[in-house]
């Protein structure tokens, strides 16, 4: 029973790269595109509610 499995590692090596790929390119990307939006959105949502920030001296 051999305990090599070449045909396994190619393909599983070949996922990992497309996982790496996929996760660097699309998915961080759109998360930090969603992050900084939806901190503006809350931002902007808050001068509409409480007003522009003001400086008290």
């Amino acid at each position: 029973m051999p305990s090599t499995t070449s045909g396994n590692s190619v393909g599983s090596r070949r996922r990992e790269w497309t996982t790496f790929l996929v996760l660097t390119l699309i998915v961080l990307p759109a998360l930090a595109v969603a992050f900084v939006g939806g901190y503006g959105f809350v931002l902007w949502m808050s001068q509409v509610i409480n007003g522009p920030p003001t400086v008290d001296f």
